[in-house]
């Protein structure tokens, strides 16, 4: 082969690589370029609260206000609620969690529970319905588990939510705008225990999710 074929051949080679790069970049601009952030924040205070896990003189009873931490244990499960989700129906959703500050002691810093959905396309607040299931929650089928050690007095993040999240997202009743409530039901595991901080005292939940649509 002489050298002015293998020129040619190169300059082919070379041509065909610039061409799959920027056929590679151009998807992956058009991709990106799709891909929405959002952050979201308990913005009132009957949207968070917690709910007895065990029946007592006031049944299953709910508790809110500034003195009502949010609490994981045997005795207790909450929930947190967000307005104005402008996450459209059939969305794909890439990546969500929550944040929550924690203030457990060091022998509240375990959380054990699961975390679902109100599978309903506009949940209601915590002044209306309480976080179990018995007391008219419907809960997703999909659910994250939670269960690890947290540090005291910082900003935590839940597990990956996007599978009970997009369960809601692909409802017939989900309306972009709509509100969302996430359900922390405890295990009801002796000594697995967690606390953090509500919206009364000034340090609100946060939901943190990436969508393309």
């Amino acid at each position: 082969m002489n050298k002015k074929k293998k020129n040619i051949i190169i300059l082919i080679v070379i041509c065909i690589a610039i061409i799959s790069a920027a056929i590679f970049f151009i998807r992956d601009f058009m991709a990106n370029a799709n891909v929405h952030h959002q952050e979201y924040v308990v913005n009132n205070e009957h949207d968070d609260a917690r709910t007895f896990t065990v029946q007592n003189s006031t049944g299953y009873g709910n508790e809110d206000g500034k003195w009502a931490s949010l609490q994981l244990s045997p005795t207790y499960s909450f929930g947190v609620r967000f307005t104005n989700v402008t996450i459209p129906r059939y969305a794909t959703i890439k990546n969500a969690y929550i944040q929550l500050y924690s203030i457990g002691t060091s022998a509240h810093r375990h959380p054990r529970c699961k975390i679902y959905c109100d599978d309903v396309g506009n949940a209601v607040n915590f002044s209306t319905i309480g976080v179990l299931n018995i007391c008219g929650r419907i809960y997703t089928t999909n659910y994250s588990q939670w269960n690890e050690t947290l540090p005291y007095g910082v900003w935590v993040s839940t597990p990956s939510l996007v599978a009970p999240l997009q369960e809601v997202i692909n409802e017939q009743n989900w309306t972009q705008g709509n509100p969302l409530a996430f359900l922390f039901i405890s295990d009801g595991t002796p000594d697995c225990a967690a606390t953090f901080q509500n919206y009364e005292n000034e340090k609100p939940a946060k939901l943190y999710v990436e969508w393309s649509a």
